[in-house]
Order: C-alpha cells, then sequence, then structure tokens
C-alpha cells in the first residue's frame, strides 16, 4: 500500500467520526393513536417509528409504515396489512433548544409545529412536547415526548378506515442519547 492510499484511509476514516455523532437514530420508537371508529374507542400502536434527530439542527424526522401499527381490531389489522399501496406517514420539526443533550436541564415543555406528509398530502399539525433529562450512571440522555391530534381529513385515512372519526390523538416517546 502506498502513501496515497494510506492518507485516503485515513482521511475517510477521519471524515466518518466526525459525522458518525451528528445523528441519532433509531427504528424502534413507540407511538400510540387512538380515535374512534363507529363510534367505538379504537387504538393502534407500533413499535417500529423510526426517527432521525439531526444533533446541529435539533430537526426530528419520522417514518412509520401504518402497516406496523397493532390493532385489537381483527377487520383494520388484516385491511392494513393486505393493503398493496406504501402506507408511509412521516412527520419533521425542530426541537427549539440549543443544548439539551449537551447538559443536564430541567423539563423542557414547547409547541411543536410539525409537517406530516401522507399519500402525497401535506399538512401542518401542532404537538404538545416535552424534552426531559435523564440521568443514567456517566452518560446522559433525553426523552422525546410529543402528543397532538391530527385531522383525518387532512390524512385522508377516512377512506382507508370507514367509521373513523374527525381527529386522531397521537403520542409517541423516545428516549435519544447524549451527543458525546
Amino acid at each position: 500500500m502506498n502513501v496515497k492510499h494510506l492518507i485516503l484511509i485515513i482521511i475517510l476514516v477521519s471524515y466518518y467520526q466526525a459525522n458518525a455523532q451528528k445523528n441519532y437514530t433509531t427504528e424502534e420508537g413507540h407511538i400510540m393513536m387512538m380515535t374512534l371508529v363507529d363510534d367505538k374507542p379504537f387504538k393502534a400502536e407500533s413499535h417500529k417509528l423510526a426517527l432521525y434527530l439531526d444533533y446541529n439542527t435539533k430537526v426530528v424526522n419520522g417514518v412509520l409504515d401504518l402497516k406496523s401499527l397493532s390493532t385489537d381490531n381483527v377487520e383494520i389489522n388484516t385491511m392494513l396489512t393486505e393493503e398493496e399501496e406504501p402506507l408511509i406517514l412521516r412527520f419533521t420539526g425542530t426541537i427549539p433548544s440549543e443544548d439539551f443533550l449537551s447538559k443536564r436541564h430541567d423539563p423542557i415543555n414547547f409547541n411543536w409545529p410539525v409537517n406530516v406528509s401522507y399519500q402525497g398530502k401535506n399538512y401542518k399539525s401542532q404537538f404538545k412536547a416535552t424534552v426531559t433529562h435523564i440521568e443514567q450512571g456517566i452518560s446522559m440522555s433525553c426523552l422525546i415526548s410529543a402528543r397532538g391530534q391530527v385531522l383525518v381529513v387532512d390524512t385522508g385515512l377516512d377512506s382507508l378506515i370507514q367509521g373513523v372519526d374527525k381527529t386522531i390523538e397521537v403520542q409517541f416517546s423516545q428516549l435519544v442519547l447524549k451527543l458525546e
């Protein structure tokens, strides 16, 4: 191996290490949705919420395949799993705090505007969110929790689930590790 190759490898490894800690990713986030279907309470949840947090910009991107939702309604479970079209819901929003992952802090409560897209439709929603510091021995992390309502007419879910109410309550929580 010549010197040029060695320098290129060192540069690539350094670049990877410098960029490796700029994003936090999980594909096992928990999300719960509640509404009425035919005037009866309906709850769906998934442990397949993918979240991506950019440590520098504090932008959170979320992706959920609605086919991963689990309910106690056999008909809706079947309909979701047998749907041929992708049922990918995406959202993005910026956490309005400069350094919640770099030091201890009291809970940070804020109104969180998010952009949601589903089936080619884009709309805005607002969630009530909290970032809570969690001490874990020598390491630190934060819990991001959010809850809000989504208008069904904005999503088009009323064409997928017959008898669904006008709004869906959404809530999720995700532990985010401290930037090292």
